[in-house]
């Protein structure tokens, strides 16, 4: 009975990562996308690794988490077919609510807590993204701010006014879309994912901190050198960078860029174990 119920459950859940990951391209997210294939294989690999205690253990549920689950289910299911556009808030939800539907379904409430790292990891990959929504227009002035420094830093004879970084030849408008909080997100979910898969005995807050920090800072350079282009009236390689693939290279850029930094954080806590042996 119980490997049947833990199929089910599976077969649930497959249905369930399908059905977001299908909505996600259909409505042209495809850079979150591509940042969903990350988060749900991070949730997939501690489950395999939990996968004796899954096949040895019980679903132990009482009917109100039961009930709970199924309901949040059923809602994800009647709201993915309301999906118009890929800036819905359900889309980034949808993740999250998926893991608790399932988890409640599975364990209840009593036993959340054995799946923490996956909720959270799930919690992480679009949650974030909803809750810092009211700060896109003062991320957004910031960032306009540090285009318009880098360009005068290196020597170019920039203006800004408003969210409006302007050069002698052009200039471009930094809005909500350009402001980088995306970026900044993501890889703060990314950065989550490292720490809970891969820990380091450094300071976790400054792992997270870098990592928001690399997502501004990529994302301003990017600004800045779209002002470049339209000054140079190369328009063509605007819109590459602006809206076409090139966009999803810079955010390629800023995870090379934290997988470095983490990796060099890892080997930091090999070299303390290593001097703390000897």
């Amino acid at each position: 009975m119980f490997k049947k119920e833990l199929f089910g459950l599976i077969i649930i859940a497959t249905g369930l990562v399908t059905l977001n990951m299908t909505l996600l391209w259909k409505m042209g997210d495809i850079a979150h996308f591509y940042m969903s294939v990350v988060f749900w294989c991070a949730v997939g690999s501690l489950l395999w690794d939990k996968q004796d205690i899954l096949k040895q253990s019980e679903l132990k549920s009482d009917l109100l988490s039961r009930v709970a689950g199924t309901i949040l289910i059923a809602f994800i299911l009647f709201k993915s077919a309301m999906v118009s556009s890929k800036i819905d808030i359900f889309l980034r939800i949808a993740p999250f609510l998926s893991g608790l539907g399932l988890a409640l379904i599975a364990v209840g409430f009593q036993d959340l807590k054995k799946y923490w790292r996956e909720l959270v990891i799930l919690f992480f990959h679009g949650i974030p993204s909803v809750l810092t929504s009211p700060l896109v227009d003062i991320i957004t002035s910031f960032t306009a701010q540090s285009a318009y420094f880098s360009l005068w830093y290196l020597g170019f004879n920039a203006t800004r006014e408003g969210n409006y970084v302007a050069l002698p030849t052009g200039r471009v408008l930094v809005y909500g879309g350009c402001s980088g909080i995306e970026a900044m997100n993501y890889l703060l979910g990314l950065s989550v994912v490292c720490l809970l898969m891969f820990p380091t005995k450094q300071n976790k807050a400054l792992v997270i901190g870098v990592a928001v920090a690399l997502g501004f800072m990529i994302n301003a350079l990017r600004v800045a050198a779209m002002a470049l282009l339209v000054a140079s009236n190369r328009l063509d390689l605007f819109k590459y960078w602006h809206e076409g693939e090139g966009s999803l290279v810079v955010g390629m850029i800023a995870v090379v860029l934290f997988g470095i930094f983490y990796q060099f954080i890892l080997k930091q806590d090999s070299k303390i174990s290593k001097s703390s042996g000897k």
